[in-house]
C-alpha cells in the first residue's frame, strides 16, 4: 500500500512540474517555425549559441513548428534553424535579458542546407511572450552611472512607479534594512524581494521588513529586472514587487576589473545635527577597493575549459570611520561621585533629592519623605558596586555643560570604524547539450565598533552581520518540451551584537 501511494504522488508531481515554475532570472526564446506557404515544418534543428562563452543549445520543432530553448543566461546569442530540404537561417544579435520571453519566429526557404539565409543587427526583439511588466537596469548603467559606495541596489529606484523611503545616509551595501527601503506601486517599504540567479538574497527582521543578506559588488552584476506590477505566481513570496539579479558568468576570454576609491576628508561636510548642537566635524576616512576575474577554466596540459567550463570572481572591502556620537552625554563630577549635589540647590527646589528610606505616609493617601541635609547623601547609602563603578569606569567632565551639568562630556571625536568585505564565487559547466549546471557562493562580514565614550569596557557597542549563501543549478532538457530544472538555494543572514567592543 505505501509504495501505491509512493508511485501516486510520484505520477502528480510529474504532472505538475511543467505547471510549475520556480523564481527565474535566466531567458526564454520560443517561437515557430514555418515554410514559405505558411505551413509549420515539424523536426526542425534550432541551435542557439551563447557568443561569448560558445556554448549552445539545441532542440527540435514539434507537430505544430513550436519550439523553445529555456534557462538562458543573459547576454547576445545567435538562433539558427535547420530542416532538410530548407535553406539554413540563422537570426544573429539576439540580445537576451534578464526574465526575457522573446519570440523568434523563422520562415524557411526552399533549398540547399549548404546556404545560409542570416539577418543581422535587426531592430532588438521584444518580449510579447508575457505580459509581465518590468524595467531591465543593464549592465551598462550598472558600470557607467555613478553609484553611493557602488551599491547596485540604488539603481531599483530608476524603475517606474519605485520610490525610496530608507536613509539616503545608510546607503552603503552593508546597511541591509535602508538600500532595499523601496515602495513598489504604492506598497509598503521594505516588502520587495531581492533575488540573485533565482535563489532568495532577503532576510526578515522585525514586523516582516526585508532586508538585504547580500549585495554583490556592482561590477559583478550583469544586469537586473526590477518587477513592480503583473508578475507572475512564481514571486508570490512577497507583497511588493521583486527585483531579479544576474551575476556574470566566465567567457571564453580572461576579462578583470579592478578599482580603489579613496575619498578627501576635507571635502566631508558637518552633520546637520553636528552643526545644531555646534559640535565641531569629526575625522572621516574612507577606501572602498575590489575587483572582478573570470574566464574559461583551464589546467596547462590537464584540462582545457573553453567553451565548457568558467568561473567567475569577485571582491568588495571598504574600510571606513565616521564621526558617529550620539548626542553630548552627561557624566557626574567629582562631587556628585562622592554624594554631593549641593551646587543643584541654587537652580530651585526641584533638584532637591529627597531620602527613599524616610518614606511614610501622612494620610489622605499621600506620602512625605525627609530630603538630605544640603543635597548630599551620606556615604553609608552607598552601593559598594555602585560606588566602585562610578569611581572607576565614569571619566571626569570635559567642560561646565549646562547649569544643572548635564551636557559635560562631550566627545566630537568619537569614531564609528567599519571593516566590511565580500567575495563571491560562480562556476558554470556545460556537462553536454542536454544538460547545463552552475554553481554560486558568496560570502560577507562586517564589524563595526562605535559609541565608546568612556574608553573602557563600560561603554560603546560592537556588532558583525555575518552572510553567507549559494545556489545549486542543474537544467536537463529531455525533450523539445520537457526540461527538467532542480535548483538549491542556501540565504543565511546573522546579526550579532555585543556592549563589549573593547574586547573584540
Amino acid at each position: 500500500m505505501k509504495v501505491k501511494h509512493l508511485l501516486s504522488s510520484l505520477l502528480l508531481l510529474a504532472l505538475l512540474i511543467p505547471a510549475c515554475l520556480a523564481q527565474e532570472a535566466r531567458g526564454t526564446i520560443v517561437g515557430r517555425v514555418f515554410d514559405s506557404s505558411g505551413a509549420a515544418i515539424p523536426g526542425a534543428t534550432v541551435t542557439v549559441t551563447n557568443k561569448a562563452m560558445g556554448s549552445t543549445v539545441t532542440v527540435t520543432t514539434n507537430e505544430v513548428g513550436f519550439y523553445q530553448a529555456t534557462y538562458l543566461l543573459p547576454g547576445t546569442y545567435e538562433v539558427a534553424v535547420e530542416a532538410p530540404g530548407f535553406k539554413r537561417a540563422v537570426r544573429d544579435n539576439v540580445v537576451v535579458r534578464v526574465m526575457d520571453r522573446l519570440e523568434l519566429d523563422f520562415t524557411l526557404e526552399i533549398g540547399p542546407q549548404v546556404e545560409t539565409v542570416t539577418v543581422v543587427a535587426e531592430t532588438p526583439a521584444l518580449e510579447t511572450a508575457t505580459a509581465s511588466m518590468g524595467q531591465v537596469i543593464q549592465g551598462r548603467q550598472i558600470t557607467e552611472m555613478p553609484l553611493p559606495h557602488g551599491n547596485p541596489y540604488f539603481l531599483i529606484g530608476l524603475a517606474s512607479g519605485v520610490s525610496h523611503l530608507g536613509s539616503l545616509r545608510l546607503d552603503r551595501p552593508f546597511e541591509p534594512t535602508h538600500i532595499v527601503g523601496y515602495a513598489m506601486d504604492g506598497t509598503r517599504s521594505n516588502r520587495s524581494d531581492v533575488t540573485i540567479d533565482g535563489a532568495p538574497s532577503t532576510a526578515t527582521a522585525n514586523a516582516g521588513e526585508v532586508i538585504a543578506s547580500y549585495v554583490p559588488p556592482a561590477d559583478l552584476v550583469a544586469e537586473f529586472k526590477v518587477q513592480t506590477a503583473t508578475f507572475d505566481a512564481s514571486f508570490g513570496n512577497t507583497e511588493g514587487g521583486v527585483t531579479n539579479i544576474s551575476i556574470k558568468s566566465g567567457t571564453n576570454e580572461f576579462h578583470g576589473t579592478g578599482y580603489y576609491v579613496k575619498m578627501a576628508p576635507e571635502l566631508f561636510a558637518n552633520d546637520f545635527f553636528a552643526n545644531a548642537t555646534n559640535t565641531p566635524r569629526g575625522e572621516f576616512t574612507y577606501n572602498r577597493w575590489g575587483g572582478t576575474f573570470g574566464g574559461p577554466v583551464i589546467f596547462p596540459k590537464l584540462y582545457n575549459g573553453r567553451n565548457k567550463t568558467f568561473f567567475m570572481w569577485g571582491y568588495e572591502g571598504i574600510d571606513e570611520s565616521r564621526p558617529r556620537n550620539n548626542g553630548v552625554p552627561t557624566v557626574p563630577t567629582e562631587e556628585m561621585k562622592e554624594g554631593d549635589f549641593s551646587r543643584l540647590l541654587k537652580l530651585g527646589s526641584s533638584y532637591q533629592i529627597y531620602n527613599p528610606f524616610t518614606r511614610r505616609a501622612i494620610g489622605g493617601g499621600r506620602y512625605q519623605q525627609d530630603p538630605f541635609p544640603g543635597n548630599i547623601i551620606p556615604k553609608n547609602l552607598f552601593s559598594k558596586v555602585g560606588y566602585n563603578i562610578l569611581k572607576n569606569y565614569y571619566p571626569k567632565p570635559r567642560s561646565e555643560g549646562n547649569p544643572d551639568g548635564t551636557g559635560n562630556y562631550q566627545r566630537p571625536e568619537l569614531q564609528e570604524v567599519i571593516d566590511y568585505y565580500t567575495h563571491t564565487w560562480r562556476v558554470d559547466h556545460v556537462v553536454s547539450e542536454r544538460q547545463r549546471i552552475y554553481v554560486r557562493a558568496s560570502v560577507y562580514k562586517r564589524d563595526s565598533n562605535y559609541n565608546n565614550y568612556f574608553d573602557n569596557l563600560a561603554t560603546g557597542q560592537w556588532f558583525q552581520f555575518l552572510s553567507r549563501a549559494g545556489v545549486f543549478d542543474d537544467v536537463y532538457t529531455f525533450s523539445p518540451t520537457t526540461v527538467l530544472n532542480v535548483r538549491y538555494g542556501y540565504n543565511r543572514f546573522v546579526r550579532v551584537q555585543d556592549g563589549n567592543p573593547a574586547s573584540k
